[in-house]
């Protein structure tokens, strides 16, 4: 689940790596930073910051509307 180079998506969104669609993911299914983090095997801090950048580049309000956009935009 650590695999960060691969990229997914398609020209009308920014890239994302396989880390980035796998906290999607994680996130949709109502799980906390520091779970997310455990299955992903990777820092609850990072996983912070990595959520707080999709919701940047996707526009987001909180978490829940970072899931609606991500569902909307075919990235999870």
């Amino acid at each position: 689940m650590t695999e960060q180079s691969e990229t997914v998506g398609d020209s009308s969104h920014p890239p994302l790596s396989r880390l980035d669609v796998d906290i999607l993911r994680l996130v949709a299914q109502g799980l906390s930073f520091c779970e997310i983090g455990q299955l992903a095997c990777v820092s609850q801090s990072l996983v912070s910051r990595q959520v707080l950048r999709l919701m940047t580049l996707l526009g987001a309000r909180d978490r829940a509307d970072l899931v609606a956009k991500a569902e909307e935009n075919g990235l999870i």
